[in-house]
């Protein structure tokens, strides 16, 4: 697709983002440093969104807007009553990290869910319309990229899981509900398109692999 071919002020762009997330890993692997690198996850979360905003070349209709609200308040429902349950992904609980709470589930969970079924599905975009490219590909790269990010989350002040262990259970659920929402999205017709958003998805797993490798 021609709206993902990138300029060279894309570029200054990309490599300002892997700037800023490289220097972030580094601060958060050390020790003394951590606590105060935590507290910005938020706001690191809330930047990058905002730059695929800027980006963003789909098309714009209502029925766009209603699924990403749907997503960002089923997600949201669901990581609520998996906390207060422990029968969803597990036993587990938020930390300190995500921001604001309502009954320990961080208001921003939900917009985490968007930002990744939202940069997947631009990651899929040039690839068409099939079944695998629109809804098991995408899938897949959220669920590679939460296995990763799962080693990292304690570290980070994000969650943590009783006994310490990451439960199978988890990764099945949150894979389920990665491809419902990309299975909404196909049969709603829905694209997303973001020339960026390849890049902040792959930067950001390659943050969390550089924290596990420090």
């Amino acid at each position: 697709m021609k709206e993902y071919r990138l300029k060279w002020i894309d570029w200054v762009v990309v490599v300002l983002v892997m700037a800023f997330y490289t220097y972030g890993a580094f601060g958060l692997a050390r020790e003394e440093t951590r606590e105060l690198y935590t507290s910005l996850t938020p706001l690191v979360l809330l930047s990058s969104l905002f730059i695929l905003c800027i980006y963003d070349r789909s098309p714009k209709h209502i029925k766009a807007l209603i699924y990403i609200l749907l997503v960002v308040i089923v997600s949201f429902c669901v990581e609520l009553l998996g906390v207060a349950t422990g029968v969803i992904f597990g036993e587990y609980g938020y930390g300190t990290s995500l921001g604001p709470k309502i009954a320990g589930t961080p208001l921003l969970i939900g917009i985490n869910w968007i930002f990744l079924v939202y940069a997947t599905a631009a990651i899929q975009a040039p690839l068409g319309r099939g079944i695998i490219t629109t809804i098991v590909i995408p899938t897949l790269l959220m669920l590679g990229y939460d296995v990763i990010m799962e080693q990292v989350a304690p570290m980070m002040q994000m969650w943590s899981w009783e006994g310490g262990s990451i439960p199978l259970q988890n990764y099945l659920v949150w894979g389920a509900l990665a491809g419902l929402f990309h299975t909404v999205k196909y049969w709603l017709r829905i694209d997303f398109r973001n020339r960026i958003a390849p890049f902040i998805f792959f930067i950001q797993i390659l943050f969390f692999s550089i924290i596990l490798a420090l």
